[in-house]
C-alpha cells in the first residue's frame, strides 16, 4: 500500500457516462503511453482490432513512455473510438482495463510532493466541477492510502529538499482562502500582498520568521481597519475588460476554442456591450462608459445578491486550484503563480457578469457550466498559459497594483 492525500470530494465522482451534458473524447488531443498502444496491437476480436490499428497511430514527434501514439479525430475532432451515445467502444467491447492512461485517470489529477501522491479533479469534467464547487461547507483533506500498482499518470512531482516551505505555505493559503469572515476578493488580497511580502524576505530570515509573518497576515482578517483600507482601494473597470478582451483574443487565435465555450463568450460580449468596443480613443471612451453601466448593473443587482449566498463556489475553485497545481511552485516565482491565479480569478468573474446581465440572472448552473467550459478551453492549453505569462510580464503587468485592480469590483 501507499499514502495518498485526496480531497474529501474525491469520494464523490464517478463517471455519469452518456448522462453527461459535455464529453472529454472531442476538441483536444489524446496521447496513449506505450503500454496500452503494444496491448492494443495484441487485440484479437476483428472489429475492434481494426479500428485500434486505424485510429491509433504512433507519436513520431516529443515521443515518450506516456506520449508514445495518439488517437485520431475526426472532422468535427471528436474522438474515433466515441459511440453515437457518448460512450467509448474501446470500454464497450474491451473493457476499463483497456483504457490507456490519458483516458483511464481523467478527470483526476496526480501529483507526487515529496513521497506523497495527491489526487484531486480537474474541472473541465461538468461533473467534476458540480461535485468541487457545490461543497458548501469547503473542501476538506484526508489522508488515505491505496494498493502500490494502482495505474496513474504523474502530471506534477515536488522535491521537498528544494522546496522546504511548500507544506506550511500551502496550509497556510488554504487556511486563508476558507477564512469567510471576509469576502473572497479580500482574502485574495492579502495573499497576495503575503506573497509579495515573504518574496521579499531572504531565506535564512525566512526560516526563523515566516509562523510570525504567516500569523500577523491571518490576524489582518479581523482588523476592521486595515480591510476597510483594503476596500477603499477601488479596481479599474477598464484596465480588467481591456486585458481580459486580449486575453480572449489571444485565446482565440490559439485554436481550439470550444462551442459552449463560444456561447459564454457571446453572452459575455453581448450582455457587457463588448462589440462596442473600438480602437478610436473618443469612441472608446463612450463605449467604456456604456460597458461600465451594463457592468455594475449586473455586478449590484445580479451577481453580488448571488455571490453572498453562494461565494463558496469561487472559493472552492480556488481551493482546488491551490490543491491541484501545488501553489505557489506551479510558475518559476512565487508571484508569478499567484498572478495567475488572479488572472483565472478575474476570467470566471467578468465571464459570468457577462452571463449575468445576458440572462438577466445567475444560478448555480451558471456557474458550474462558465468553470467548466473556461477550464477545458483555457487550462488544458499549455500554450496559451505560457502566452498569458509572457504578455503580462512584458507589459509590466505583475504587479501587486495591477493585481489590485484585476481583483476588485
Amino acid at each position: 500500500m501507499r499514502p495518498i492525500l485526496i480531497p474529501e470530494y474525491l469520494g464523490e465522482f464517478s463517471c455519469i457516462g452518456s448522462a453527461c451534458e459535455d464529453t472529454c473524447c472531442a476538441g483536444w488531443k489524446v496521447t496513449v503511453d506505450k503500454k496500452t498502444y503494444q496491448t492494443y496491437r495484441k487485440v484479437r476480436q476483428p472489429e475492434i482490432a481494426e479500428k485500434l490499428d486505424k485510429f491509433v497511430k504512433r507519436e513520431r514527434k516529443q515521443s515518450n513512455e506516456n506520449n508514445y501514439a495518439k488517437f485520431v479525430l475526426k472532422e468535427n475532432s471528436k474522438c474515433s473510438m466515441l459511440l453515437e451515445d457518448g460512450l467509448c467502444t474501446i470500454h464497450k467491447e474491451l473493457g476499463e482495463e483497456y483504457l490507456c492512461n490519458t483516458c483511464f485517470i481523467y478527470p483526476r489529477h496526480l501529483s507526487r510532493v515529496g513521497q506523497m501522491v495527491e489526487k484531486s479533479l480537474t474541472l473541465s469534467c461538468p461533473e467534476a466541477t458540480r461535485i468541487v464547487l457545490l461543497q458548501k461547507e469547503g473542501i476538506g483533506f484526508l489522508e488515505t492510502e491505496e494498493p502500490k500498482n494502482t495505474r496513474g499518470l504523474i502530471s506534477h512531482e515536488l522535491n521537498l529538499e528544494k522546496y522546504p516551505y511548500f507544506w506550511d505555505l500551502r496550509v497556510f493559503t488554504i487556511q486563508l482562502l476558507q477564512s469567510r469572515q471576509q469576502p473572497l476578493e479580500i482574502r485574495l488580497i492579502i495573499l497576495g500582498l503575503f506573497i509579495q511580502k515573504i518574496d521579499q524576505v531572504k531565506s535564512k530570515e525566512l526560516e526563523k520568521n515566516l509562523s510570525a509573518i504567516m500569523q500577523d497576515y491571518l490576524a489582518r482578517l479581523d482588523n476592521e481597519e486595515y480591510i476597510a483600507s483594503l476596500k477603499d482601494i477601488k479596481g479599474n473597470l477598464s484596465f480588467q475588460v481591456n486585458l481580459v478582451q486580449e486575453l480572449i483574443r489571444y485565446r482565440l487565435s490559439t485554436g481550439g476554442a470550444f462551442t459552449k465555450y463560444t456561447d459564454i463568450l457571446k453572452q459575455m460580449v453581448d450582455g457587457l456591450g463588448l462589440e462596442d468596443l473600438s480602437q478610436e480613443q473618443d469612441k472608446k471612451q463612450y463605449n467604456m462608459q456604456k460597458v461600465a453601466s451594463n457592468y455594475y448593473k449586473a455586478l449590484t443587482n445580479i451577481y453580488r445578491p448571488f455571490i453572498e449566498k453562494n461565494e463558496y463556489m469561487l472559493e472552492n475553485y480556488a481551493v482546488n486550484y491551490i490543491f491541484k497545481n501545488l501553489f505557489p511552485y506551479e510558475y518559476d516565482t512565487l508571484f508569478e503563480s499567484y498572478a495567475m491565479l488572479v488572472v483565472h480569478f478575474a476570467l470566471i468573474k467578468l465571464h459570468l457578469l457577462g452571463m449575468s446581465a445576458s440572462q438577466q440572472q445567475l444560478t448555480q448552473e451558471m456557474v458550474v457550466e462558465c468553470v467548466q467550459q473556461l477550464s477545458k478551453t483555457i487550462e488544458h492549453n499549455p500554450v496559451y498559459l505560457k502566452g498569458v505569462r509572457d504578455g503580462m510580464n512584458r507589459s509590466g503587468f505583475n504587479t501587486m497594483g495591477h493585481m489590485f485592480v484585476m481583483i476588485n469590483s
